[in-house]
């Protein structure tokens, strides 16, 4: 028996998980990422975490799979930019080595949605598709594509930036650099902005009665709620992030035709979103109608855990792939 951990870095937490050769999840661990302490502080809370199941499990662990929410260089080892996170940080940190160096254990990196990803290919909702897109919709959205039951990493491993389809050109700095990304409309953090927009600008709302004019409060939930209630601002703000979604849904259809879209992240648990979305892909399929229409719409099967079974399973793959080669 052998094992694979897989740690999901995240802007608030990290999380990690333990699965053994056939998949099955043996033990989850959560811990707060604490990333305005700095890099150094949140590589040795990984360190840790890697060190609390060699503790605990039976049998050797083999490999880890990390996740980077964001962009990775020199074949998938050194982070190269992290928007959601104190770049000046991270840029340039040979996050691989690192960890190889302060655990002694193989470590394979992958960006977060394309983690999440694979985890729903192997184990989740989409097991059944060989060639559908995901989208996680959270402080970001991230993305991830399988064609013909292969994960697409691109030349770089950035293909599937689901997010940062510019849906508004001209429009609001994006944290990747790029004016009007979807990221800019439809993350939490740009639904939430918009609402405290609404409520500071004097605006009639539900939503400051909600949160008892509390700006700190505001949440994409706060704002379903109120649009749920037949508040028209807070309507109008999940009207705007479902366009974005829906253009670049179609987009992304016209250029991969897909079998199926998997939502997953916290942002997606909004059924009232994803029903804008849907109704609006709907009312505006001219040009690709066989093919819009035989789209599946499924949700993710792991959302929370997504990343840190991804990662596992990537650990497993390429472990075994790389043992087999030598």
């Amino acid at each position: 028996m052998t094992y694979y951990i897989g740690v999901d870095l995240g802007g608030t937490n990290i999380k990690a998980m333990a699965i053994d050769n056939s998949g099955e999840i043996l033990h989850e661990m959560l811990v707060k990422t604490e990333a305005d302490r700095g890099s150094e502080h949140v590589i040795s809370k990984m360190k840790r975490m890697i060190e609390q199941f060699q503790e605990m499990l039976a049998f050797p662990i083999k490999a880890v799979g990390v996740t980077v929410p964001g962009v990775l260089g020199e074949y998938n080892s050194v982070v190269e930019l992290m928007p959601n996170f104190p770049d000046n940080q991270w840029r340039g940190i040979p996050l691989k080595a690192k960890l190889e160096a302060c655990t002694g254990l193989p470590i394979f990196l992958l960006n977060d949605a394309r983690a999440a990803t694979y985890g729903e290919k192997m184990f989740g909702a989409t097991q059944e598709f060989r060639d559908f897109i995901y989208i996680a919709i959270g402080t970001g959205v991230g993305g991830g594509i399988v064609s013909n039951g292969e994960l697409l990493l691109g030349s770089r491993g950035v293909a599937g930036e689901f997010g940062h389809q510019v849906v508004e050109p001209g429009g609001l700095r994006c944290g990747c650099g790029n004016r009007g990304c979807l990221e800019t409309v439809a993350s939490g953090p740009a639904i939430a902005t918009s609402a405290i927009r609404c409520i500071a600008q004097g605006l009639p709302t539900k939503m400051r009665d909600l949160v008892k004019n509390d700006l700190n409060k505001v949440t994409t939930e706060v704002v379903t709620k109120a649009a749920l209630e037949g508040d028209i601002a807070a309507l109008d703000i999940l009207e705007k992030a479902a366009n974005g979604l829906a253009t670049a849904i179609r987009n992304s259809i016209a250029l991969l035709n897909p079998e199926a879209i998997c939502f997953g992240g916290g942002v997606s648990e909004s059924g009232l979103l994803l029903d804008l979305v849907k109704n609006k892909l709907s009312e505006e399929n001219i040009l690709f109608p066989e093919a819009l229409g035989s789209v599946k719409i499924v949700k993710s099967k792991f959302d929370y855990f997504a990343g840190a079974i991804g990662v596992a399973a990537w650990a497993r793959t390429n472990f075994s792939s790389k043992h087999l080669i030598h």
